[in-house]
C-alpha cells in the first residue's frame, strides 16, 4: 500500500515523530519536506505518515478505553515511566543530536548546533517555569563549540554554572 503525498500535506516522520510540510513530491517514492524546525530534506515515502490533525488529539480515542487481554492489561499497568528529572530536582538535558533527532546525517554542523540550542532553550525554559532547582546540560567533550554556545545562552539568563570535572556537561543553578 502507498499513500499518495500532495504538496502541503502535513506529515509525521516515523522514527522520531517530527511534523512536517511536504513542498514537492518527487517522483513516486519521495517527497522534499521541511520539518517542525525549519529544515528542509528529501526523504522516502516510507519513512513517513500523514498526519490528521483532529485524530492527532487524545480526546480523538474517546475518554475510556477497555482492554480486553487480560495480559495486555497487566503490562500496561506494570509500565513504570522514567522522567529526566530525578527526585532531588534536577532535570537532565542530553544534547547529544542522536537524543533530539534521528534525521541529522544529512545536516551541516551548523544546522546540528541550532537544533541543539533551540532544544535547549526550550528545556531550559521549561525547568525554569516548574521551579526546578538545578539543571545538568550534558554537551559533550568535543570541539566545545556546543558547550561555548550553551555557556552564551546561560550567560543571557544571567543564571549560575559550572562545568562538570570531566567537562562534559555543565550544571545550572536555578
Amino acid at each position: 500500500m502507498s499513500v499518495e503525498f500532495r504538496i502541503g500535506d502535513k506529515v509525521i516522520l516515523k522514527k522520531d515523530r517530527t511534523k512536517a510540510i511536504v513542498l514537492l513530491s518527487i517522483g513516486d517514492r519521495k517527497v522534499k519536506i521541511e520539518d517542525e524546525y525549519g529544515f528542509e530534506y528529501i526523504i522516502n515515502h516510507s519513512d513517513i505518515l500523514p498526519l490528521n490533525e483532529s485524530t492527532n488529539i487524545i480526546s480523538a480515542y474517546g475518554r475510556d478505553f477497555e482492554v480486553k487481554d487480560e495480559d495486555v492489561r497487566k503490562k500496561r499497568e506494570k509500565k513504570t515511566y522514567f522522567s529526566k528529572t530525578d527526585r532531588g530536582g534536577m532535570v537532565k538535558i542530553d544534547l547529544h543530536i542522536e537524543q533530539i533527532t534521528s534525521y541529522y546525517h544529512h545536516m551541516k554542523n551548523s544546522e546540528i548546533v541550532q537544533i541543539q540550542m533551540e532544544y535547549c532553550k526550550k528545556e531550559l525554559d521549561q525547568s525554569m517555569m516548574k521551579h526546578k532547582k538545578s539543571i545538568e546540560i550534558v554537551h559533550g567533550i568535543g570541539g566545545g563549540v556546543l558547550k561555548s554556545e550553551v555557556h552564551k545562552l546561560l550567560d543571557l539568563y544571567n543564571l549560575t554554572f559550572f562545568e562538570s570535572n570531566n567537562g562534559g556537561s555543565t550544571e545550572v543553578i536555578l
